[in-house]
C-alpha cells in the first residue's frame, strides 16, 4: 500500500461510509465523498486524488458517467465505476469515459481492492507512456528532418512539420491515404519510383538513397537524401515503415555553385587558373602514352593598364569581357580557355599543330586589334601579345610549360607588343628572358650562407569563446649582395617557377624551429606563440620531409603541438592525395595545419572536407574589404561558417584598420593577422 489518496462519488449515505471505513482499512486515505456530480467535479479539482471511485446514478442533474467525463478531460484523474445498473445502454456510455474499471454492487471486498490496485498500476504506466510520447513527438517535430510513418501496407499514419512542407500535404489529409499517394520519389539513377512498394532489402536494413527527386503537392520539384526503415514490432513481423527525408535542393544549388565559382573566374565566365592548371596538368599526363600534339597558348592585353587607369577599373572590366568573348568566339568547344591573372588569358588547343596553333593566335590577335575599345567619348587601340609553346610527348610538368609560355609572351610585350612568339628553348632571346636565373643564384647562394632572415608576424585572438594562445606566422626575407633586402615577392616567384621551394622550406623548417628554441630558452613572448611554417606545393610531395621535421623537433627538445604548418588552397587541391598523406603523417605525432588563402580559388568544398586542417586562413582580398563591401562581407561570413561547421578556427588575414576587425569580431572569426595587428618583425 502507498496511502493513495480516493475520492468517494456516492449518493447513498451509509454506503459511502462503508466504503471509507473499508478503504481506510485497507491503507487507503479518503479524501472526500461527494454525492451530487457537480460536487464531485469541484472536490476533484481541489483534492486531487488518485483515483475516484463514482457510482453512476447519483443526486442532481448530472449523473456519474457525464461527471467522469469531465473529470477524466480536465484532470486526467481514473475513475472506477460502483454500480448496480448493467444495461447496454448505460455500459456503452459508460465505455466512452475509459473507466479503469466497472464493479458491480453488491461486490466482494477483495474485488475491490484489487481493481483500485490495478487502476492505479495502469495508471502510472499511461502517465509514463504519456510522457515519452510527449517527448517522441517533441523531438521528431523539432528535428530538420521530414518524418513519416505508415503501417505495413504504406498507409500513411505520422507526419512530422518537415514532412508537411516537403510534401506539400498536412498530417491530417495525408494520413490514411498510400504514401506515394502524397508524394512522388524518384531515384535519379534507376528511375525508380521508391514509395510505390518498400524497396528491396527494407525488410533486412534500412534502404538509404540520395538526392531522390520529389514531386509534392504544391508543384514543386526538390531533391532530397534520406531512408527507409521497417518499423519491427517483434520478431520479424513488420508493424509498418519509417520515411525519413531531408531536402538538399538549396544545398545542392549552393554547391554546384560553388563547384563553379571553383573552377570559373566570376568576371568573364571563362575558366580560372586552378581549373586551368589543372586540366592542362590531366593534358600532359595523357599525352605521354599517345602522339597527340596540343598547343599552349598565353595572352597578355597590351597596354591594359593605361586604360584601366585612365578610364577607371569599371572600363578595365568590360575590356577584359570582350577580349574572353574573342577568346571564346576563335577556339573549338573542346578547347580550353581561362583567365589566369589581372590581364592574362591561356587556351589548350586541342589536337593542334603548331602551324595550326599559330594561325588561331594570329586571327585572334587580329580580331581584337581590328575591333578598337570604346569608353564613353574615348576610343582606344587594343592589341595582344602571345606566347605559343607546343606541347607533346617531349613537354614536362605544368609549371615548366606554363613558364615557357609566360616567357614567350612576355617576350612579345617586351619587343613592342601585337607579336606572337613561338617558345624554343635554344633560342638566344629566351634564355636571356630568363634571366631571373640569377635570383636562381641568390637563392641557392642564401640556403648555403644562411643569408635568409626570419621574421614574424603575430596572429592574434579575436574570439572571446576561441583560444588565447597566440599564433606567429614565419615570413622569409632574402639579403642581397648589398646588404639590402629583398622581400618574397621578389624571389619566391622565381624560386616556384624553377622547382626551389623545397629548398627554401627546408631551410625555413630547420632554421625556424632552432630560433624557437633560443626564444623558450630566452623566455620570450614568442616562445609561448603557436609558430606557423609556411609549406609549398612541391614539399608536399616530398616524402623525406615529414621525417625531417619530426627530428629536428625531436633534436631541440620541443613539442610539436607549438607547430602548425600553411598550406595553400591551391598547393593542397593540386597535390591532393599527397597532401592528405604529409598533413595525416604530422597530425598523427601532434602538429596541426592551416589552409592558406582560403576562397581566392573558392575549390569544392568536397575537398575541404577531407580535407584534415585545424585552421582556415581566409583570402585576405575578401578581407580588406569587408568594411565597405556586403559581397565580401558575405563571402568571409560564410567561409567561417563553414570552416566552424567542419570544427576549424578561422583566421581573417589582411586586417588593416580597426573596423575590419570589428567585422572580423562580428561575424566570429576566431583570429585575425594584418598591419592593424601587428607588423613583420625580424624573428630573433
Amino acid at each position: 500500500m502507498n496511502n493513495e489518496n480516493i475520492l468517494i462519488v456516492e449518493d447513498e449515505k451509509i454506503i459511502a461510509l462503508d466504503l471509507q471505513r473499508r478503504l481506510e482499512r485497507f491503507g487507503y486515505s479518503v479524501v472526500g465523498m461527494a454525492s451530487e456530480g457537480a460536487e464531485a467535479i469541484t472536490l476533484a479539482t481541489e483534492r486531487s486524488p488518485d483515483i475516484i471511485l463514482m457510482d453512476i446514478m447519483l443526486a442532481g442533474a448530472m449523473d456519474g458517467i457525464e461527471a467522469a467525463k469531465q473529470i477524466r478531460a480536465q484532470l486526467g484523474i481514473p475513475v472506477i465505476f460502483l454500480t448496480a445498473y448493467t444495461d447496454e445502454k448505460t455500459l456503452e456510455r459508460a465505455k466512452e469515459v475509459e473507466p479503469f474499471g466497472y464493479i458491480l454492487k453488491p461486490f466482494k471486498e477483495r474485488e475491490l481492492y484489487t481493481t483500485i490496485d490495478i487502476a492505479l498500476y495502469k495508471n502510472s504506466i499511461d502517465k509514463k507512456l504519456r510522457k515519452q510520447e510527449r517527448l517522441f513527438s517533441a523531438i521528431l517535430h523539432t528535428i530538420n528532418d521530414g518524418i513519416i510513418a505508415t503501417d505495413t501496407e504504406m498507409a500513411v499514419s505520422f507526419m512530422n512539420a518537415v514532412a508537411e512542407r516537403i510534401t506539400g500535404f498536412s498530417e491530417a489529409a495525408a494520413r490514411g491515404r498510400h504514401a506515394a499517394g502524397i508524394l512522388s520519389l524518384l531515384d535519379q539513377r534507376t528511375q525508380r519510383e521508391l514509395l510505390s512498394s518498400p524497396p528491396p532489402g527494407v525488410d533486412e536494413k534500412p534502404f538509404f538513397f540520395t538526392e531522390a527527386i520529389v514531386k509534392n503537392a504544391v508543384g514543386q520539384t526538390l531533391l532530397v537524401d534520406g531512408s527507409i526503415t521497417r518499423i519491427h514490432e517483434k520478431e520479424n513481423e513488420a508493424d509498418g515503415f519509417l520515411i525519413t527525408l531531408r531536402d538538399v535542393t538549396e544545398f545542392k544549388r549552393m554547391s554546384e555553385t560553388i563547384d563553379y565559382q571553383a573552377s570559373h573566374d566570376n568576371l568573364t565566365g571563362l575558366s580560372n587558373r586552378e581549373d586551368f592548371s589543372f586540366s592542362l596538368g590531366e593534358l600532359l599526363t595523357s599525352i605521354r602514352t599517345s602522339e597527340a600534339r596540343h598547343a599552349l597558348l598565353v595572352i597578355d592585353i597590351d597596354r591594359f593598364k593605361a586604360i584601366n587607369d585612365t578610364c577607371g577599373t569599371i572600363a578595365g572590366d568590360e575590356l577584359l569581357r570582350q577580349i574572353a568573348s574573342h577568346v571564346q568566339a576563335n577556339i573549338s568547344r573542346n578547347d580550353v580557355s581561362a583567365r589566369i591573372g589581372g590581364d592574362e588569358f591561356a587556351i589548350i588547343l586541342r589536337d593542334c599543330d603548331p602551324e595550326d596553333s599559330i594561325n588561331v593566335a594570329k586571327r585572334l590577335k587580329t580580331a581584337v586589334e581590328t575591333r578598337k575599345f570604346a569608353w564613353q567619348s574615348s576610343v582606344f587601340p587594343v592589341t595582344l601579345s602571345i606566347g605559343v609553346v607546343a606541347l607533346s610527348q617531349e613537354s614536362k610538368d605544368t609549371h615548366t610549360v606554363l613558364a615557357a609560355a609566360d616567357d614567350a609572351c612576355h617576350l612579345s610585350k617586351e619587343e613592342g607588343g601585337n607579336r606572337i612568339n613561338v617558345f624554343q628553348p635554344m633560342d638566344s632571346k629566351f634564355q636571356k628572358r630568363r634571366g631571373d636565373m640569377e635570383w636562381i643564384a641568390k637563392i641557392n647562394k642564401a640556403t648555403e650562407e644562411s643569408r635568409f632572415l626570419l621574421y614574424q608576424q603575430t596572429i592574434a585572438p579575436i574570439s572571446a569563446n576561441g583560444d588565447s594562445r597566440a599564433k606567429s606566422e614565419i615570413l622569409l626575407r632574402l639579403v642581397n649582395d648589398d646588404g639590402s633586402i629583398a622581400r618574397p615577392g621578389d624571389f619566391i616567384p622565381a624560386a616556384e617557377r624553377y622547382n626551389l621551394m623545397p629548398l627554401v622550406d627546408r631551410w625555413v623548417i630547420k632554421n625556424s624551429i632552432a630560433a624557437y628554441r633560443v626564444l623558450r630558452d630566452r623566455g620570450s613572448e614568442i616562445g609561448n606563440s603557436l609558430i606557423s611554417i609556411n609549406l609549398s606545393g612541391p614539399s608536399l610531395l616530398d616524402e623525406a620531409l615529414v621525417d625531417l621535421i619530426i627530428n629536428e623537433v625531436k633534436a631541440n627538445g620541443l613539442d610539436s603541438s607549438s607547430f602548425c604548418f600553411e598550406i595553400t588552397e591551391t598547393a593542397a587541391i593540386q597535390n591532393y592525395a599527397a597532401a592528405t598523406r604529409f598533413i595525416h603523417s604530422l597530425k598523427d605525432v601532434g602538429f596541426t595545419f592551416a589552409l592558406d588563402d582560403f576562397g581566392s580559388g573558392f575549390s569544392s568544398f568536397s575537398y575541404l572536407k577531407n580535407l584534415p586542417v585545424d585552421y582556415l586562413k581566409i583570402d585576405g582580398s575578401f578581407v580588406q574589404t569587408i568594411d565597405d563591401s556586403l559581397v565580401s562581407y558575405t563571402m568571409v561570413e560564410s567561409i567561417n561558417s563553414i570552416g566552424h561547421v567542419m570544427g576549424m578556427k578561422t583566421i581573417a588575414e589582411f586586417v588593416k584598420n580597426q573596423e575590419i576587425k570589428d567585422k572580423c569580431i562580428e561575424i566570429g572569426v576566431d583570429y585575425a593577422q594584418g598591419y592593424h595587428i601587428a607588423e613583420p618583425v625580424p624573428l630573433l
